[in-house]
């Protein structure tokens, strides 16, 4: 019976979630890439649309929130690095700098997410996970949704983490 017992703490202390237990980790927010905008030939680009940076924020924050529940990581503020952020935005552009953005609030991990918009009502949700010492995408995971809602933007967030991400935890 002890013999077993030990095994059961040994499998719980070599668990994914244990081994990345204590490490830090920055969720940058949201980037668009605007698809519509891109094809408009001769037009001058419209600029992000007040909806849809409302929604970039809603779902930075389920994110967050997401990374920060699941006990996995310690999420860093980001606040001290804001300017910068917005100086090198849109991260997924950025090529690389995230990784320094990140050792700057001594985060091991950084998260990034994109909405890829192809029209009003179909959207890609993407989100990357870094391993910010060793410069390279651990995870990723994508959905596909059709719909132009809060509701549809956060479930395709929570469906990444649950089913994508966190892929050890299995399916709901």
């Amino acid at each position: 019976m002890a013999k077993r017992f030990v095994i059961f703490l040994l499998a719980l202390a070599l668990s994914p979630a244990a081994v990345l237990a204590g490490q830090k980790a920055i969720i940058f927010p949201f980037d668009l890439i605007d698809q519509q905008q891109q094809f408009e030939i001769g037009l001058m680009p419209k600029g992000l649309d007040p909806e849809d940076k409302r929604r970039l924020e809603i779902i930075t924050d389920e994110l967050t929130k997401l990374v920060r529940d699941s006990g996995r990581y310690e999420v860093v503020d980001r606040t001290p690095i804001a300017k910068d952020i917005e100086d090198k935005s849109p991260m997924y552009k950025c090529n690389g700098c995230e990784d320094d953005l990140a050792k700057k609030v001594g985060a091991d991990i950084a998260f990034i997410g994109t909405v890829r918009k192809a029209s009003d009502v179909l959207f890609t949700v993407s989100i990357y996970v870094r391993d910010v010492a060793n410069q390279k995408v651990i995870h990723q995971g994508s959905s596909e949704i059709y719909g132009n809602t809060d509701k549809m933007w956060l479930r395709a967030v929570n469906y990444i983490v649950d089913r994508r991400l966190y892929a050890d935890r299995g399916a709901k």
